[in-house]
């Protein structure tokens, strides 16, 4: 076993797992948040682009950071910026302060995505990719416990889970901080001593295969959370299902979501990426139609599921082979855009679908679903199209 290889991809996962349980808190924490800053449920609109606006910035800058100092220092920033910022949820004394402790994390959070999907990217394969995300949906699962052991169990308030997982992310920053050396892109230690020459965003934003990535992720991040946004309107409201069944769904989303990941991770290693992509890509239209055309309540369930597992291994396919597709110079900005994307998609357009079911009714989300879904397969036609006219990358992720 190979210690300096292993050892920086355990501690990777860990990361993620923790971030995504910090992710996941607000789910529950919410509830109890409002009480203590005297905020109404609408205050949520002026957390969540806090939350998201930091995010999309510091996913923009990764690589321009990754060009002037080494991977490890960004990831240690980023963690540091996450892990204060998580207590300074604990602490925030008033609502303002809040909203700008929000805006911290959200850069250390968006630094550690983009900069561990840079180096999951350049170091390993897809197999690795997926169980990466995996870690983020276990971390997810897992938050709403988190919150619900120290407020119920313990008595202890919200704030103590912030303070317990701020507390965990400052300790794997030290962790990343003492193994420095481990923590490299392999780009940057070529045979030869031969280093690729980062390029400017701009340079990067020129090219057409980033450009198109981009709007494939920002489509991407727009299904994946939309589904998972939307869904319990579209069944409570548009299918009249009762709330537990609809809560059920949703979870179920959720969870072949990450059971998706986990067992392409495993796939990936028996199927080339572009059959896992292709296989993928036709199970998420299928269950996107299944759910739009609601035979029965049975194949719409089905169709949720479906949805899920399919867009599993998407994103993690599509981060690990940027490195391929844009070539070593441009990867880091490629992957920061994707990334921020991402993100900006998933609030966007399920901010959209949204409206759409509030003017022309509920169940226009499903038609929402579907069309997304077709959409990304033809966004990727497009992408397959400029990489087979590119000169192939010199340089490949192992």
């Amino acid at each position: 076993m190979n210690l300096a290889k292993t050892f920086p991809i355990l501690v990777a996962y860990l990361v993620f797992i923790i971030v995504g349980i910090a992710s996941g808190l607000l789910n529950i924490a919410w509830t109890y948040m409002q009480a203590t800053f005297g905020v109404s449920h609408d205050s949520l609109a002026a957390l969540a682009p806090a939350a998201m606006l930091g995010g999309l910035v510091a996913a923009f800058l990764n690589g321009a950071l990754l060009g002037r100092f080494s991977l490890g220092v960004v990831l240690v920033g980023g963690i540091a910026f996450a892990g204060f910022g998580l207590l300074g949820y604990a602490i925030a004394p008033v609502w303002l302060l809040l909203l700008a402790t929000a805006l911290f994390t959200s850069v250390g959070k968006g630094t550690i995505d983009a900069g561990l999907n840079n180096f999951v990217g350049a170091n390993y394969g897809a197999s690795e990719m997926n169980w990466l995300h995996a870690c983020w949906g276990i971390g997810l699962t897992i938050a709403p416990a988190v919150v619900t052991f120290f407020v119920l169990d313990q008595g202890s308030g919200w704030q103590a889970s912030y303070l317990v997982v701020g507390a965990a992310v400052l300790l794997l920053g030290g962790l990343i901080l003492a193994t420095l050396p481990l923590w490299q892109l392999r780009d940057s230690a070529r045979p030869g001593g031969q280093t690729a020459k980062r390029q400017p965003m701009s340079a990067s934003l020129r090219r057409p295969i980033v450009l198109v990535g981009m709007l494939f992720f920002f489509v991407y991040g727009g299904i994946e959370i939309g589904a998972g946004q939307l869904a319990n309107t579209l069944l409570t409201e548009a299918r009249a299902l009762p709330q537990e069944v609809a809560s059920s769904w949703v979870s179920a989303y959720w969870g072949s979501f990450t059971v998706g990941r986990i067992l392409m991770g495993l796939l990936a290693m028996r199927l080339g990426d572009r059959l896992l992509l292709t296989m993928c890509f036709a199970c998420s239209v299928a269950g996107a139609a299944l759910l739009f055309f609601n035979l029965n309540e049975a194949l719409s369930f089905v169709g949720m599921l479906g949805i899920g597992f399919g867009l599993a291994a998407i994103f993690p396919i599509l981060i690990s082979q940027t490195y391929a597709r844009v070539g070593g110079e441009h990867a880091a900005n490629a992957i920061g855009f994707q990334v921020g994307f991402a993100g900006l998609g998933g609030a966007t357009l399920s901010g959209l679908g949204g409206i759409f079911a509030e003017y022309v009714g509920a169940e226009s989300i499903s038609l929402f679903i579907f069309a997304g879904a077709a959409l990304a397969v033809i966004i990727y036609a497009f992408m397959l199209r400029f990489e087979a006219q590119m000169p192939r990358a010199e340089w490949r992720p192992g």
